[in-house]
């Protein structure tokens, strides 16, 4: 190849969204385009654009690469990821996850090429009806000082989960950490808690249109509060205008996926989610 690839931010990327198969992208990247995201870059070759990247350093680092098809097999996602892992390196001490479409060797073989293993897959759902009737529950916006309860929460639920679903059994409960407690802070406006009476007993996170997390408390578990509290977070999403409410769920873990359709949510692709352990420095 004569020049290379490098990532650049632009602003004009959203221009280039005709250019995205619909089939084989992520649903967020369209998203990241028509609001030209932080984390969203151009791939370029000189001032050819030849797809786009995300990459994420908080809460944890993040990579993903599209390059439009019409330029594919040129060697241009392999120069991609390694362009992108070089400007993330000054940000992420080791690892970094990355995602593709479940069943594309292509993708599988291009991860696997710069030394990324799949770690688990998921499921992205959106969700296909209406407004629900606002549930009378204890619920206030998320504040800083809830961290420690809202965060240990949280890593128990996680950790059990991932436990069930036997895709990491090398699970442990999470620590908190400043950085995460910064972030969390910074997005107050995106987090729940709900309450009995003084006690944390439901925490969930938005992300734009998707419900990135929610979380209840195990000894409140079975009393129908988890359903409650997805009802509530869908109309919050839903009051944030055009677009789709939307999570991701993890193959495996069933009861989550059973709750999730019983209230609309429909599987629409899965993703594998691949994790590079450490760079060569």
């Amino acid at each position: 190849m004569e020049r290379p690839v490098g990532i650049v931010k632009r602003d004009d990327l959203a221009q280039y969204a005709d250019r995205i198969d619909r089939s084989d992208a992520e649903a967020w990247l369209f998203e990241e385009l028509s609001e030209n995201s932080e984390g969203l870059y151009a791939v370029c070759m000189a001032d050819t654009v030849m797809g786009a990247a995300f990459l994420e350093s908080a809460p944890r680092g993040f990579l993903y690469v599209y390059i439009f098809p019409a330029v594919r097999n040129r060697g241009y996602a392999d120069l991609a990821v390694a362009a992108a892992e070089q400007r993330l390196k000054a940000s992420l001490p080791g690892g970094i996850l990355t995602a593709y479409r479940s069943g594309s060797a292509a993708a599988k073989r291009l991860a696997e090429k710069h030394g990324y293993v799949k770690k688990y897959s998921s499921a992205f759902m959106e969700y296909r009806g209406g407004r629900f009737p606002e549930p009378e529950l204890p619920v206030r916006r998320y504040r800083d000082g809830d961290y420690p309860e809202a965060f240990a929460m949280y890593a128990e639920a996680f950790h059990v989960m991932r436990l069930q679903t036997g895709c990491f059994p090398e699970s442990e409960v999470r620590q908190p950490n400043e950085k995460e407690r910064r972030y969390w802070a910074e997005h107050a406006d995106d987090g729940y808690v709900l309450l009995s009476g003084d006690e944390i007993v439901g925490h969930a996170r938005l992300d734009g249109r998707e419900l990135a997390v929610v979380s209840i408390k195990r000894s409140h578990q079975g009393r129908g509060l988890g359903r409650a509290f997805v009802r509530f977070l869908v109309n919050r999403l839903l009051e944030r205008g055009s677009g789709t409410p939307n999570l991701w769920c993890l193959v495996g873990n069933d009861r989550a996926r059973s709750l999730y359709e019983s209230l609309g949510f429909r599987e629409v692709y899965r993703d594998d989610f691949a994790v590079k352990q450490t760079f060569d420095r």
